[in-house]
Order: C-alpha cells, then sequence, then structure tokens
C-alpha cells in the first residue's frame, strides 16, 4: 500500500479511517489526565440574582480535583453532584456556609446567588487540544500543518495502538509502549517535584526541601 504525502486530502478509505481514529486518539489522551496545557481559568461575576452561567465555549470538564473558590468566601465552595441535593438546598431555608456549585442544563450554577461584583473562580479542561496550521487552538485535526498540543509521541503510540485494534491484530507491546510513555508525560507534566529528606544540616532531623 502506497503512502500519501498528504492525509487531510486523501481520499483512501483507509487515509479517511486514520484521520477520524487520530482526532478520537487525541480526545482520549486529553481525558486521560489533567494535562497543565489544556487548563483555563474561568471567572463568573455575579449580578445580585443570577445563580446560573454559560460554561466556556471551549469548556471540556472541570479537573478531577477541582474546587472553586468564591470571593464572599475563604474556603472552597461545596461541589453538589447529587441533583435531589441541589433541589434541597434550593427549597430549604439553609444554604451551605460557603456557598455550593454544580453543573447541569450546560451551566455552572451557584447557590446562592453572588452579589453584584462577587467572583467565583475555577480551573477547567479546555478542548482545543490541536495547534491550527494556520495559528491559534482548534478541537480537532484539520489539515497536515496542525500540530498536537500534547505529545505528538504519545498520539503516534496510541494511534498505533488503537489502529490495529480496528484491525483486529491487537499488540500488547504497543500497548505497553504506550503505557510506558504515558505515564513518563503524566510524570513530567507538571514540572518538578519538590524533595523531602532527612538532612543532618536541619535541626533535630526536621525534613528540608530538596533544592
Amino acid at each position: 500500500m502506497a503512502y500519501p504525502s498528504v492525509l487531510f486530502s486523501a481520499t483512501d478509505r483507509e487515509w479517511i479511517e486514520l484521520r477520524t481514529l487520530m482526532n478520537e486518539c487525541a480526545e482520549d489522551i486529553a481525558d486521560t489526565y489533567d494535562w497543565q496545557a489544556l487548563k483555563k481559568t474561568n471567572t463568573v461575576t455575579g449580578d445580585g440574582t443570577s445563580v446560573g452561567f454559560a460554561l466556556p465555549s471551549d469548556y471540556s470538564r472541570m479537573l478531577r480535583t477541582a474546587n472553586v473558590w468564591s470571593s464572599p468566601y475563604l474556603w472552597g465552595m461545596e461541589h453538589v453532584v447529587d441533583t435531589d441535593r441541589w433541589l434541597d438546598y434550593l427549597e430549604l431555608p439553609y444554604r451551605p456556609v460557603t456557598g455550593a456549585w454544580t453543573i447541569f442544563e450546560d451551566e455552572f450554577k451557584v447557590i446562592p446567588e453572588l452579589a453584584s461584583g462577587q467572583t467565583a473562580k475555577f480551573i477547567y479542561m479546555s478542548n482545543l487540544t490541536v495547534n491550527g496550521d494556520g495559528g491559534g487552538t482548534q478541537t480537532a485535526f484539520a489539515s497536515d500543518g496542525d500540530t498536537f498540543r500534547l505529545s505528538e509521541k504519545l498520539l503516534q503510540l496510541w494511534l498505533v495502538v488503537r489502529w490495529k485494534e480496528t484491525k483486529n491484530y491487537p499488540s500488547q507491546t504497543d500497548l505497553d509502549a504506550y503505557n510506558q510513555e504515558l505515564a513518563y508525560q503524566m510524570d513530567r507534566d507538571g514540572g518538578s517535584k519538590p524533595i523531602v529528606n532527612a538532612s543532618r544540616n536541619w535541626p533535630y532531623g526536621m525534613g528540608g526541601w530538596g533544592w
């Protein structure tokens, strides 16, 4: 089988399948971990009446351990997952001490309502995983000059795994290579880690930050 000099203008079935699968693989990798490159901050500002706010246009999901911080409180707001509990807060004459938040109807919702000028801030994961050939970021590959905002090596390895699976000859060796690279990329993604040691230069054997 001949390889095309370009991918996104190729019309053979195999290359159309590969384009589709590449975008699926990019989504898979983006959703695997809270990658720092895709983290963005969103701030909503109260008007004294609104309890629902539009999600960012590039919103993919919240961080797996996300907190929401609101200017009126010193602690993070309570995350309400159960909808019955949310209705409970709406209908009964009590509210959580530091306020509460949830997401439904494609809105970020808070109670009690934020007074005019008060803010709630959170970090979310963006769905803009691709650097476009012409500049800017986008949700999917659309041309040969586009690049992955995360590790392209990781994307290549996962694409090999998924492609072989679709052709019914999965490879454990390829999967192991992907998992090894995934662990490596996850470990290095957040930057250097603090090292704690029991240095004798610290009094009474106290642990110190490694430099």
